[in-house]
């Protein structure tokens, strides 16, 4: 289907780009050390996969992946509706909310990504990405244990519990999250024949240390994913060798006590007392408000990442009188923030990936003749990040994973069938075997045009809102206050970065200038109750500029009169 040489290049592409968007960080350069520079890293890798997948795209449409291809280019036409429609600022439904990056442009990633591991995918493949999993996870094992010791080599201020393993997710939910993928991975290869005694040992280690960092982390999504992706994993395991009956009840047990689990979480049944009475109880309020945004706002939603703008709007009637004044920018959600960003067509496009996915489980578990080690590691892998995504924030360094796990499963399902096309067995077959992967050939000129207009649309794409972050944190280490006000209008725009330069500037007594720089940011951002607030906030001020800032403010939290 794809050129020889631009499917090995687009084998590396995938394994470099989720081994670079987990690990990256810039805590000397950028404003926000972990957020962007994962974005960019993401999308500069993304275009480049589709990059190589464009030359062939009608033969890929042909094909039967033509499934995962509409699903994927619907998601992405959603997207740019939601863009021009929802009424939301372009920039920062674009590029995302500060301390998230999770708008259109980390989406329209995550989806490239998605078709690229899906062309990809094979057993061979799946061993790579799975050896390509273990260093990644050992290195944040060993990262996560300096931290818990205190001996951090970055300037990073963790504000979370003391001494709590944050990996380079900045937040030791995600990195309980990624050690209870790890741990599902690690114990799954205990299961592989091919592997001798020592190997297994050193996976069995590798999974209890994982399962110790989690327990470092004092975050339960680790335990929650892991115990999902173990029973995923057993489930195959039985299905896989012929145990049906005991592959079906534990299934239903799993189901069963899924929901539990989720009633847990939203106040009912044995386990509430256990699970909600915690930081769980104020997900429940991010959940309704994410809902009432989609019933608001059904079709185009409220705007990509634009769920902390709409938060006060959107929050429950007795928030504060059950105690709680915190204000959030996501659901805490994966799915719910989707379909508060997009509406209901988004949500639903995301949904049906999904159910894609899990079909191509179904079909590949039935049509096996044993039990079949990498896919089932990978489907637990899976399953892991789908259970933490239902009560965390889409961080792109797990959202990677997810989105490349699913591609992964849908092609490995589409490249392992026994009966496929001609073009597909003559070429495939070749592609697949060791001997081919080996053999050099050159790109046609149309995939090298294509590969190199993919560097530059990548770099163009990925640089800007990087550069302007690192002359931003350039400008703030001058301690001068005309390069700091010239930093709020480098491009593209930053929310942040006009409230934190108008803050400064106000705090220098420069009133004129914080006016100015806040008159600015508010055309570019509407919705930035911060903004307001400071504008409103300076006493030189005219009294009209006052009455309309107090006014924007009543609008964008309509119920603060409630905690005043």
């Amino acid at each position: 289907m794809l050129e020889l040489r631009s499917k090995q290049i687009l084998n590396a592409t995938v394994l470099i780009a989720v081994t670079a968007v987990t690990l990256v960080m810039a805590p000397y350069t950028s404003i926000d050390p972990i957020n962007l520079p994962k974005l960019c890293t993401l999308a500069f890798f993304a275009v480049i996969a589709v990059s190589l997948v464009a030359p062939r795209i009608k033969r890929v449409f042909d094909s039967e992946f033509r499934a995962l291809v509409i699903l994927s280019a619907l998601f992405t036409i959603q997207l740019f509706l939601t863009l021009i429609f929802s009424g939301s600022s372009f920039e920062g439904q674009f590029y995302g909310a500060y301390g998230r990056n999770t708008g259109a442009l980390a989406y329209i990633s995550l989806v490239f990504m998605l078709v690229g591991s899906a062309l990809v995918s094979d057993r061979e493949f799946l061993k790579k990405f799975t050896q390509m999993t273990f260093v990644v996870g050992s290195l944040l094992i060993i990262y996560g244990n300096i931290q818990y010791l205190g001996l951090e080599p970055f300037p990073f201020n963790n504000a979370y519990t003391v001494k709590a393993p944050i990996g380079t997710f900045g937040n030791p939910d995600f990195q309980s999250a990624f050690m209870g993928l790890i741990a599902v991975l690690a114990f799954t290869m205990i299961l592989n024949t091919s592997f001798k005694l020592l190997a297994r040992a050193g996976m069995a280690m590798m999974g209890l240390v994982s399962i110790i960092v989690i327990y470092e982390t004092l975050a339960k999504q680790g335990y929650f994913a892991f115990i999902a992706g173990a029973g995923t994993v057993a489930t195959l395991w039985l299905f896989m060798t012929k145990r049906k009956t005991l592959a079906i009840s534990l299934g239903g047990i799993g189901i069963v006590g899924s929901l539990i689990v989720f009633l847990g979480l939203i106040n009912t049944g044995p386990l509430a007392s256990y699970l909600y009475k915690s930081s769980l109880e104020a997900r429940g309020y991010y959940w309704r408000a994410a809902m009432k945004m989609l019933i608001d706002h059904p079709f185009f939603g409220v705007g990509m990442d634009s769920y902390g703008d709409w938060f006060r709007r959107s929050r429950p009637a007795d928030y504060f009188t059950n105690g709680f004044f915190s204000v959030s920018n996501t659901a805490h959600n994966v799915p719910l923030d989707i379909a508060a960003s997009g509406g209901f067509p988004l949500i639903a496009l995301y949904c049906a990936v999904l159910a894609v996915v899990i079909l191509s489980i179904v079909k590949v578990a039935k049509r096996s003749l044993g039990f079949d080690v990498y896919f089932a590691a990978v489907v637990g892998a899976w399953a892991a990040y789908q259970v933490q995504s239902f009560v965390s924030i889409n961080q792109l360094g797990l959202a990677v994973w997810g989105w490349v796990l699913s591609g992964l499963i849908v092609g490995y399902e589409i490249n392992t069938r026994v009966k496929i096309k001609d073009e597909t067995k003559s070429a495939g077959s070749k592609n697949l075997g060791k001997g081919a992967r080996n053999v050099k050939q050159n790109l046609s000129s149309a995939a090298v045009i294509s590969l190199f207009a993919g560097v530059l649309i990548g770099a163009f794409v990925a640089i800007p809102p990087y550069y302007a972050s690192a002359n931003y944190f350039s400008a703030l280490k001058t301690g001068d206050l005309k390069v700091i006000q010239a930093a709020a209008y480098i491009k593209p725009f930053a929310e942040n970065r006009f409230t934190q330069v108008a803050a400064t500037l106000q705090g220098n007594k420069l009133e004129a200038e914080a006016i100015a720089v806040a008159r600015d940011g508010t055309s570019h951002f509407p919705d930035s109750i911060d903004l307001w607030q400071l504008w409103a906030s300076i006493p030189s001020a005219a009294p009209s500029d006052v009455a309309n800032a107090k006014a924007q403010v009543a609008r964008l939290d309509p119920m603060a009169s409630q905690h005043q």
